[in-house]
């Protein structure tokens, strides 16, 4: 338990024990302080341990000095030194804040700060204090109390830290065009990850539905994406490193498409065909699995696949043409995607004084 941390216990009608103070502590003996709350405020008794034989810390004799008789002349010294005198007045003091609200019934639990900080968050010690309550089962109340007085704060606050995850995802997608990772197979192929960071598409859609998950027959893709509006889009993934365009030799400015960029547009145009003709099985299958109504009617088709970041414009402009020249199927380059992202985080709605901010903090 942390030193900020004070726990109380009810042992009757508006009383209760609450966590001893540590006063000192020397190898063979320790000094501590255990309170009482109650409605009048804190009191309690000071009491001394001393190890014994088998290293294990024992009371010493019990003896009050409520019951002692002092004889002529006697007195009975009990040295404090600052540091232990300081800390006893502190404590009692954060239990007589405790103590003033009402005692509560049962078992609590409180986190104090030092009175200066208890009002003010700022550099220094914002990263502490967040901490605190959110690692010690207090986000609920945090948030409560947040969006209370001042709910903007708490949107923009929520928002900024979803920033500052979503530019992690981009530079980790950029590490990854530097790696070589699979296609489909295993939890770390771009399968995987592309379907997991979706939202770099766009904003526009919900979680993807396996196809697995729907027991669908027929030629269809792996997943599909439900947008915001009630239709679905298909996504097909290939590798960064396959090729996109190439020129063609025989005709000076023209592009035509790779041998995998066909075979994936082929694929996709398959997938096309069937949807249309099991749209009404599909619809059904994930109303009965998600309890989710969407709409199969004209799906659009995205193929990922290549990079573009050292592309020349006339390149650049040959797959504008040839993406021109297909009907509902668009063909992007993992370069896209990174732009697309990007964009999408600069946008004028992006709060990144609040995204610097709490940057640090582990929500």
């Amino acid at each position: 338990m942390s030193e900020n941390e004070i726990k109380t216990k009810s042992v009757g009608v508006g009383v209760a024990k609450s966590t001893p103070v540590l006063l000192e502590r020397t190898p063979e003996t320790i000094v501590q302080f255990n309170p009482t709350l109650h409605p009048k405020g804190v009191s309690g008794s000071i009491v001394k341990f001393r190890k014994d034989r088998k290293n294990e810390w024992k009371g010493l004799k019990h003896s009050s000095f409520k019951n002692h008789a002092l004889a002529p002349m006697e007195k009975i010294e009990i040295p404090v030194s600052t540091d232990a005198l300081k800390k006893l007045l502190e404590e009692v003091r954060s239990r007589e804040s405790i103590a003033k609200d009402g005692i509560k019934y049962g078992s609590h639990e409180y986190i104090t700060v030092e009175k200066d900080k208890a009002i003010i968050l700022d550099d220094k010690n914002k990263k502490s204090i967040l901490e605190q309550l959110l690692t010690k089962g207090y986000s609920n109340d945090f948030w409560d109390i947040l969006n209370q007085k001042d709910p903007n704060l708490a949107d923009k606050i929520i928002f900024g830290h979803l920033q500052i995850q979503r530019r992690k995802v981009i530079t980790e997608l950029k590490a990854r065009l530097k790696g070589s990772f699979p296609e489909t197979k295993g939890h770390d192929s771009w399968q995987s990850w592309i379907f997991k960071n979706n939202w770099l598409f766009g904003s526009n859609y919900q979680t993807p539905i396996e196809k697995q998950k729907i027991n669908i027959t027929g030629v269809m893709p792996d997943f599909i994406f439900p947008t915001v509006d009630g239709f679905v889009d298909i996504l097909e993934i290939k590798l960064p490193s396959d090729g996109v365009i190439s020129e063609d030799t025989s005709r000076a400015g023209c592009w035509v498409w790779t041998t995998a960029s066909n075979h994936a547009i082929g694929q996709v145009v398959n997938y096309l065909c069937e949807v249309d003709r099991l749209r009404l099985e599909i619809e059904k299958a994930i109303e009965t699995k998600y309890s989710k109504k969407v709409s199969l009617l004209k799906p659009r088709a995205y193929v990922l696949i290549g990079q573009s970041e050292t592309w020349s414009n006339p390149k650049k402009e040959g797959l504008r043409k040839l993406n021109n020249s297909l009907h509902g199927i668009e063909v992007l380059t993992y370069f896209d995607l990174i732009s697309r992202g990007e964009a999408f985080l600069d946008s004028p709605s992006s709060p990144r004084e609040v995204e610097n901010d709490f940057a640090d903090i582990p929500f």
